[in-house]
C-alpha cells in the first residue's frame, strides 16, 4: 500500500510515517505546505489513500477534498467538529489527533476493504512473487517459528518474547531484549505455534511467556515489566502449570 501525508505539523508527520512503518505502507510523499499539495492534486491520486490534516493555514483540507481528490482519504484532525461535513465528502475515515496505533490499524483496514479488486489482487500476487514470501504470516519449521516482517521471514526468538497482545487483524509481540514486532495474524494462530509448556492464554487478548511471569494478583498477572489482565477461569489453569508453593 502506498501513501501520501498532507499536514503542517511535523510532529504528526513523524508520528504517522512511524505508524506506516510498523505495517509496511509506503510514504511516497509528503506535504507541509497545502498549497503545493493543492498545485499537484495529479500526483495525490497516485496512491492507494491520503492522509489529510483538516486544519491547514491558506488551503484547507475541504479546499483539497472539493476538487476531487481521486483516491481514498483518511482525515487528521485535532477535534471532531468537521467529523460530519468530511464524511459528507466520503471519506474512508477520521482520525483525531493524537490517535493509538490500534486506532490508525482500523483505519487501514477499512481502506482496505474500499481497494478496487484489482488493485487489491495485484497487491496479493506481488507479495506472493517474493521469495520466502507465504500468505502465512506466522510459520512453523522444524519445531522453530519465522514471522512476516516486512516481507522478510525473520526467526522468532521464543525464549525471548514476553507476551503476544491481540490488536485488531493483527498482533503485537513484546520481547524482553528486542524490539517488538507487529505481525498480521492472530491470537489463535500463535497459540497455536507457540510451545503448550512455555505460553498460556490468559485472557481474550494475551497470551504470555509463564517463564517470564513476575508475580500475580486476583486479576492481573505481571510479565516482565507489563501488566496483562487475566481472567478467572484462566487464573485457576495458570496456577497449576506453576511451581506454586502454598
Amino acid at each position: 500500500m502506498k501513501c501520501i501525508i498532507i499536514d503542517d505539523d511535523k510532529f504528526y508527520i513523524n508520528f504517522l510515517k512511524k505508524y506506516c512503518e510498523k505495517l509496511d505502507i509506503e510514504v511516497v510523499g509528503v506535504y507541509q505546505d497545502s498549497v503545493l499539495a493543492f498545485q499537484e492534486l495529479e500526483c495525490l491520486s497516485k496512491c492507494d489513500v491520503v492522509f489529510l490534516d483538516i486544519n491547514m493555514p491558506d488551503i484547507s483540507g475541504f479546499d483539497i477534498l472539493n476538487n476531487n481528490l481521486r483516491t481514498q482519504v483518511v482525515i487528521l484532525s485535532a477535534d471532531d467538529a468537521n467529523a460530519v461535513k468530511a464524511f459528507d465528502h466520503d471519506v474512508v475515515d477520521y482520525l483525531q489527533k493524537p490517535f493509538s496505533f490500534a486506532r490508525f490499524l482500523r483505519a487501514i483496514n477499512r481502506v482496505k476493504e474500499k481497494m478496487p479488486k484489482p488493485v487489491a489482487e495485484a497487491r496479493i500476487s506481488e507479495h506472493k512473487n517474493k521469495t520466502y514470501v507465504s500468505s502465512e504470516k506466522v510459520i512453523e519449521r522444524d519445531g522453530d517459528i519465522f514471522v512476516n516482517i516486512n516481507k522478510k521471514l525473520i526467526k522468532l526468538d521464543i525464549s525471548d518474547v514476553v507476551l503476544v497482545e491481540a490488536k485488531g487483524d493483527y498482533v503485537l509481540i513484546k520481547r524482553a531484549s528486542s524490539s517488538n514486532l507487529i505481525v498480521h495474524s492472530t491470537l489463535k494462530r500463535m497459540k497455536d505455534k507457540l510451545p503448550e509448556d512455555s505460553f498460556l492464554q490468559v485472557h481474550r487478548s494475551f497470551i504470555v511467556n509463564l517463564k517470564k511471569i513476575v508475580d500475580i494478583a486476583e486479576s492481573t498477572v505481571v510479565v516482565g515489566r507489563e501488566v496483562v489482565p487475566i481472567s478467572r477461569g484462566n487464573r485457576a489453569v495458570l496456577l497449576s502449570k506453576l511451581n506454586v508453593v502454598n
